[in-house]
């Protein structure tokens, strides 16, 4: 998964958006249409935060990996 924080002139309007708080997080198409959950949590430590996105699918002809 590839994650990209720079969205300056960019087309989002096809991308599911999942929110949490005050986080959103944009899923591509491609990955949202090959989906079957996405979930969105993050978890603390004493010294920060961290943002965890987890996509659940099921195997299948189109699968890649």
């Amino acid at each position: 998964m590839s994650v990209d924080t720079y969205l300056k002139g960019k087309d989002t309007s096809e991308y599911l958006r999942v929110e949490h708080d005050d986080v959103e997080v944009l899923v591509s198409p491609v990955m949202a249409r090959w989906s079957e959950q996405v979930s969105l949590g993050t978890k603390g430590t004493l010294f920060g935060r961290r943002l965890d996105v987890e996509v659940e699918h099921e195997h299948g002809p189109a699968c890649r990996h």
